[in-house]
């Protein structure tokens, strides 16, 4: 229920520093249907309507597996936050 675009999109729409997304795109364990897919389709809206976000990739792992398998995503994510701190 906490994913819900109703219930996050404010939450989102706020935040006011530097913020990437890498979005797993894997079947979620303990999802009905495409349940984490929907939620995932809300982030697009959400990076075009705050600045501060943007989605820096979507990969192939799910999100118990996104640190294992897709670590690089996630480094390059981090790095181009930090970016701004050196700026």
């Amino acid at each position: 229920m906490i994913a819900r675009a109703c219930n996050l999109g404010p939450v989102l729409d706020n935040i006011t520093v530097p913020t990437r997304y890498v979005i797993a795109s894997g079947r979620s364990f303990g999802s009905k249907g495409d349940e984490h897919e929907r939620h995932r389709a809300t982030l697009p809206a959400v990076a075009a309507r705050n600045p501060n976000i943007k989605i820096h990739a979507k990969v192939a792992s799910n999100h118990a597996s996104i640190l294992k398998k897709d670590f690089r995503a996630v480094a390059a994510a981090v790095c181009e936050v930090a970016a701004f701190d050196r700026a």
